[in-house]
């Protein structure tokens, strides 16, 4: 009778991706907190922030 085979960990995050969502905060942290300094609108900055750390999301990978 075969051994039975220990599960597998789950894989962790790449070192590549942390950085990547790491630099997605950052990008969306600082939009909104720009945003929301000038403006003093909270909706405004909140679309700044996600649409900031969206872009980051979506060309960073394509860069490193």
């Amino acid at each position: 009778m075969p051994e039975p085979t220990s599960p597998t960990p789950p894989e962790r995050l790449s070192l590549r991706w942390a950085l990547i969502l790491l630099a997605a905060v950052v990008a969306g942290l600082m939009a909104g907190l720009l945003t929301f300094a000038q403006s003093r609108n909270w909706p405004a900055a909140l679309l700044a922030a996600l649409g900031a750390s969206g872009a980051t999301l979506v060309s960073l990978p394509l860069l490193l």
